[in-house]
């Protein structure tokens, strides 16, 4: 079979906007407004792509664990700072102080969430410094087309595509540090804390293993961390969530209820905190 290269670059492109509306209608026959706005979105993608060679998809597969052990981490830091009190007897002196109550209880949280954002932050860059100066920066610059789906909907280089993965795991991570001071607030051991907040973090991951897409793998602090249901496979992936006529692409749902849950678990917290009753 001949292949004229003149018809190829005049219709390449114009090729894979007609497949991602074949896969469209089979993945999504029955969600005629998902099927539009995967068309909408595939249009504003730059062309033509750039290919250069070095990262491997393992690469961003190890950035997505390499987040998930540091959710685990911070969340393992987090869990005693209100328990342990509780469990030591220590509260009980510390709401005696002038500023034992409200001030007390918000430091806490700022000194918390100020320890897993710089944990996160100085963990993440040390890895990808390492990687790219491993694999070179001049394949940053490879479209992600190139690298996953020829129909990938997110408009971005492997540059950006680093960039957004470590913003949208620090947002899981913080959101997962305020469910956990949620929690250290509400019970009376570290250990029950640490305990629900692990499980917190691994039931989107059992959730979507087991169901597939869905709102519970979606709208957990920690729907952006795991495995096959971490953030970067929903950007390469064509899963919507549907409400009525309306659907909403995996990613949207994602990062929507992760920055709401933050502000939720941080009043929950003081608020808990501050209605303790010593026993």
């Amino acid at each position: 079979m001949e292949i004229d290269p003149v018809d190829v670059a005049q219709t390449y492109y114009q090729r894979c906007v007609t497949h991602l509306v074949d896969v469209m209608n089979n993945e999504q026959r029955n969600h005629p407004a998902a099927q539009q706005q995967a068309v909408e979105q595939y249009t504003e993608v730059d062309t033509p792509f750039y290919l250069h060679a070095g990262l491997s998809r393992d690469v961003f597969d190890y950035i997505e664990l390499y987040i998930l052990i540091l959710a685990i981490l911070c969340v393992a830091m987090t869990a005693p700072v209100f328990s342990g009190e509780y469990q030591s007897g220590a509260d009980s002196i510390l709401r005696c102080t002038k500023y034992g109550r409200l001030k007390l209880a918000v430091t806490r949280i700022l000194v918390s969430c100020t320890i897993s954002v710089v944990t996160f932050a100085v963990g993440i860059t040390l890895h990808l410094l390492i990687s790219n100066l491993a694999f070179g920066t001049d394949c940053l610059e490879t479209s992600m087309q190139m690298l996953f789906s020829i129909i990938n909907l997110p408009n971005m280089n492997l540059g950006q595509l680093q960039i957004c993965l470590a913003l949208v795991g620090l947002l899981s991570i913080v959101s997962c540090v305020c469910c956990t001071l949620f929690l250290s607030a509400k019970c009376k051991d570290a250990l029950s804390v640490l305990l629900i907040s692990i499980t917190v973090i691994l039931i989107p991951f059992f959730s979507y293993t087991a169901l597939g897409v869905n709102w519970i793998s979606a709208i957990l602090p920690s729907a952006g961390i795991g495995m096959q249901n971490n953030f970067l496979y929903q950007l390469i992936n064509f899963n919507y969530l549907h409400i009525g006529g309306m659907s909403v692409w995996t990613p949207y749902v994602i990062l929507i209820f992760t920055t709401i849950e933050i502000p939720i678990f941080l009043f929950l917290a003081v608020g808990c905190y501050c209605k303790h009753q010593v026993k």
